[in-house]
């Protein structure tokens, strides 16, 4: 199933990213793990490849030595190549890549930021206030600055960028179920488990896990076969497994880990409701992915949120609780 909405968001991104078909170097993550900015970075390779744009990816997972990125930069750059850097934006390390990625796109080629992270406008607003002017002077080298969401857009321009170089551009790309072969063991945990709940997450408080714990065990008392697919890492894995235990969910709630892009979509594609319980968000892939593939969502109203998605107050766990009870009570009778 295609969602028209991803298609129509990946169409007005297609523009900007091209730069009249210069080549481009996409700086940021790249799979794996497959968080929300690396699987943007490697769909947006694939799309421009396909139209005939020359692409290639700086993986900045990958930076060892800071000397060696400033000359891979320098190399691309000198070549006349269009520097496209992807942050997340809410540390000081984010900027720091940024800057480095224009004055790169200063030597021929230019350059584009891409901002996803819906934390960056907290941060900006607390941060010391050198961090906050070395953000400003960033920016202020970018040609154009994308925004995955309004929130982030404002935040910029409160730097004292003007708005015509700032974009809203959707983290968001046209997706269908695939075609994946699944392991035995898990098909068969899936077939156990009705209605199955699905996520995808780091492991880090604002991407509410805990919250969620507490949810499956309430769930689980009007479904008794309820089970949850966790896809995702995180320096915090091991106090999920002891969290896991400790509420009695370790059979039901499975932790895949980082898993391929494809088998993500897969999961998503099987499961009767798709939960987002984060804390702080920008606009989350994930939930757009979701929604193009006809799952339920249940998401917490922050960052940006496409049309369909059921929203509860972040953090309250009453209101998100009866989401996801409308949502799996919706589910079973359709």
């Amino acid at each position: 199933m295609r969602s028209s909405a991803s298609t129509s968001a990946w169409s007005r991104f297609t523009p900007v990213l091209s730069q009249a078909h210069r080549k481009t170097l996409l700086i940021g993550p790249n799979p794996p793990p497959h968080g929300g900015i690396s699987v943007h970075v490697s769909g947006v390779r694939r799309r421009l490849v396909a139209a005939g744009v020359p692409c290639a990816i700086l993986d900045t997972n990958q930076i060892q030595s800071r000397l060696r990125f400033a000359m891979t930069l320098s190399s691309f750059a000198v070549r006349g190549w269009t520097m496209h850097l992807h942050t997340n934006g809410h540390n000081p390390n984010s900027w720091l890549l940024a800057l480095w990625g224009a004055i790169a796109g200063k030597l021929r080629g230019g350059s584009t930021l891409t901002i996803h992270s819906g934390m960056m406008p907290g941060y900006l607003r607390t941060c010391p206030v050198w961090r906050r002017k070395l953000a400003a002077v960033v920016c202020g080298l970018y040609s154009r600055i994308i925004c995955v969401g309004p929130e982030l857009r404002d935040a910029v321009i409160s730097l004292g960028v003007a708005a015509e170089r700032t974009v809203i551009a959707p983290a968001c790309l046209a997706v269908e179920s695939p075609a994946v072969t699944l392991d035995p063991h898990l098909r068969e945990w899936i077939a156990r488990h009705r209605p199955l709940l699905s996520t995808a997450l780091f492991f880090r408080p604002e991407y509410g896990f805990n919250l969620l714990i507490e949810a499956v065990v309430q769930l689980r008392l009007r479904h008794p076969a309820l089970g949850c697919l966790v896809m995702g890492s995180g320096e915090q894995h091991a106090e999920a497994v002891e969290r896991l235990h400790q509420a009695g969910l370790a059979r039901d709630v499975l932790l895949l880990g980082d898993v391929g892009h494809e088998i993500c979509l897969a999961l998503m594609a099987q499961s009767q409701v798709f939960i987002r319980p984060t804390l702080v968000d920008g606009d989350s892939l994930s939930v757009r992915e979701a929604i193009a593939l006809g799952v339920p969502v249940v998401a917490s109203r922050v960052g940006t949120r496409p049309a369909g998605t059921l929203l509860f107050q972040a953090g309250d766990f009453e209101d998100m609780l009866s989401k996801l009870d409308f949502a799996l009570e919706a589910s079973v009778t359709a």
